[in-house]
């Protein structure tokens, strides 16, 4: 199964807030579940823990910027990154391909075989 840019996002965002797809699709409304997957964009999963690697690390002598190191990091502190959500409410997949929810998809079991990495992204998809 090949899943697409939304799906991905709306099953690692099923899977944080430990519940089911199907209830979430079901239940809750688009624009809840845009206003958490913005949530995710500010404040990444386990960001807390990666900022707290980093000073340790910077305490050990490590002069990279946060987010060279943790791309967790990056919204954190730098906060004018664009958003992977549009106004309209549409994923640009462009953007979705930096942010730290699409790095732990690819740290997964298969996430280097995703389908949607092969694609060009200034290709303008056409409408089946």
């Amino acid at each position: 199964m090949i899943l697409s840019d939304e799906e991905l996002v709306v099953y690692e965002l099923a899977f944080h807030l430990k519940m089911p797809v199907y209830k979430l699709v079901d239940e809750m409304p688009y624009e809840e579940l845009l206003g958490w997957m913005a949530y995710f964009e500010k404040r990444p999963v386990d960001w807390r823990d990666d900022d707290r690697t980093f000073k340790f690390l910077q305490t050990q002598g490590v002069k990279a910027k946060p987010y060279e190191i943790f791309p967790s990091l990056k919204s954190i502190y730098n906060p004018t990154a664009k958003s992977v959500v549009s106004e309209k409410g549409v994923i640009n997949p462009t953007q979705f391909k930096g942010t730290s929810i699409f790095n732990k998809l690819l740290s997964a079991r298969g996430g280097d075989k995703l389908e949607f990495m092969k694609e060009d992204p200034n290709e303008i998809p056409s409408d089946p």
